[in-house]
């Protein structure tokens, strides 16, 4: 009867989740800008030449692996409206993977526990079901990695766990190909529990030890070396020029290749926190707290014994400890700036801690229950109030389609050249916009578009003295005119400007 009821609750809660997610994707209210936009188009040409590195990571001259690429190719071979590959590279790993991944976890967590930590990531972290951005797929590879890892320490075969360790490096090399900043710490965090594990809590000697220490880096490592062939491949053909610029970024104290500057170390311990605040969705003085509180009373518990910790929870608050200490150690002596979105993944330590202090604190389940039901509750009432807005009102890609379509219509097949005003210069969601639904080719540089006699300025909500210019710049007032002004309902503005 239980067993029933907890999975009636689990679709339920699927069901309304799966609503709050799909209703952006179909309806087009997602984001659609630089990053989705220039790897939509690298899976777009991918399908003609098939590319062997991603897209540029934060160190100039260093990409990422194109497995990123490769798996955005598939919805794209398909069709190519943004909606479906966000479906498939985002909604079906977070909505189907994730909770089975997580339903793994089954020797540390009940079934109720599982469905509040899953429901709680879902909804503090729903622009990982409905973003197209290479970072947000790695959280699933860390929570996929960790499973494998401590399930590995349980094989009743060496070789078994040796499988294991490999199938985890394997999902490690994969995160560090999409997420290679987050990627480094948890690889290192892996390497550091993995001494810590063999030193702590396996029996034997200590040659013993060190063998079994030896025997897992190699499978890990060989696991992620086999993600980076690909890579190996490229550097063959390009005389190994990633590879001198990361020799030089290590070689010279783990950075400096990047010279502008990004959080300072308290801007990293707070970042490192964040995660946690957005995951109990409160402010975050009140999350701080409650943090505190629940640290101390675990402690409390332990030291007056009246709970205890088995193996596997020890060895799974080991993980996180080697997690917590390679994250704060690694970003804060990195020379190269560290920003926010280097964080992505930390959210799985976070919720894990979250499972560890319901597992020992029961009575704070039925805060959590009511906590989640609030949340669900508020989430429909936010659903049920954005079906009055119009879409067009964010910064979205129906709002750009609407735009590219407008744009396409009006010019009806004649010639024409199109700039849009962009802080980051690079126009690639126009560019892909502009081929997959006009037909036609606007280089995403405009430094390679050439003016013709009629030319369309898409200009978005800002200063008026800085478009001013860029409408100068792109069309001087000696030779051209408007003609024609669209105004949409989330500001930008459309001019058609013909030669005078």
């Amino acid at each position: 009867m239980k067993n029933k009821l907890f999975w009636s609750i689990g679709l339920f809660s699927w069901l309304i989740l799966a609503v709050f997610s799909l209703h952006p994707i179909i309806t087009g209210a997602i984001p659609f800008w630089y990053d989705p936009a220039r790897d939509m188009l690298s899976a777009w040409d991918n399908l003609h030449k098939l590319t062997l590195i991603g897209s540029t990571s934060g160190i100039p001259g260093i990409f990422y692996g194109p497995y990123w690429i490769w798996f955005l190719s598939i919805p794209v071979f398909f069709s190519k409206d943004p909606r479906l590959a966000t479906f498939i590279v985002s909604f079906i790993p977070y909505m189907i993977f994730f909770p089975v991944i997580l339903s793994r976890f089954k020797s540390y967590f009940e079934n109720d526990i599982f469905l509040i930590l899953w429901i709680l990531f879902i909804l503090t972290f729903q622009s990982y079901v409905i973003f197209i951005w290479n970072p947000n797929n790695s959280p699933l590879l860390f929570l996929l990695s960790i499973y494998l890892i401590l399930s590995s320490l349980s094989q009743k075969t060496l070789t078994g766990g040796l499988k294991k360790v490999f199938l985890a490096g394997l999902a490690t090399g994969l995160a560090l190909n999409i997420n290679l900043s987050f990627g480094s710490v948890f690889a290192l965090s892996s390497v550091l529990f993995f001494l810590l594990n063999a030193a702590l809590f396996l029996k034997g000697t200590l040659f013993t030890k060190i063998k079994s220490f030896f025997f897992q880096l190699i499978s890990f490592l060989a696991g992620i070396i086999l993600t980076f062939l690909p890579f190996f491949v490229f550097e063959v053909r390009h005389s190994f020029g990633q590879t001198k610029i990361a020799l030089k970024a290590l070689l010279h104290g783990g950075g400096g290749v990047v010279t502008i500057h990004g959080l300072n170390k308290w801007g990293i311990i707070e970042s490192f926190f964040a995660r946690w605040t957005e995951l109990l969705h409160l402010p975050s003085g009140i999350s701080l707290i409650i943090l505190a509180i629940l640290a101390i009373a675990l402690l409390l518990l332990l030291l007056t014994k009246k709970i205890s910790f088995s193996k596997s929870e020890k060895i799974l608050s080991l993980f996180l400890f080697s997690l917590t200490l390679s994250c704060l150690g690694l970003y804060s002596s990195v020379r190269n700036p560290v920003w926010d979105y280097h964080f992505i993944g930390i959210e799985i330590f976070w919720m894990l801690l979250l499972g560890i202090f319901l597992i020992k604190i029961p009575y704070i389940k039925f805060i959590a229950y009511g906590w989640i039901l609030l949340l669900i509750v508020m989430g429909t009432i936010g659903l049920l109030g954005s079906l009055k807005t119009p879409v067009l009102a964010t910064d979205s890609l129906i709002a750009k389609e609407y735009m590219v379509k407008t744009i396409s219509n009006d010019a009806k097949g004649k010639g024409y050249s199109v700039y849009a005003y962009s802080p980051s210069i690079y126009i690639y969601e126009y560019s892909y916009l502009f081929r997959w639904l006009a037909g036609k080719e606007v280089p995403y540089d405009p430094a390679l578009i050439r003016p013709g006699k009629e030319v369309y300025l898409i200009l978005p909500p800002g200063k008026k003295a800085v478009l001013n210019d860029f409408i100068n710049y792109r069309t001087p007032a000696k030779l051209y005119k408007t003609v024609k002004t669209w105004t949409i309902p989330n500001g930008t503005v459309i001019l058609k400007r013909t030669v005078s």
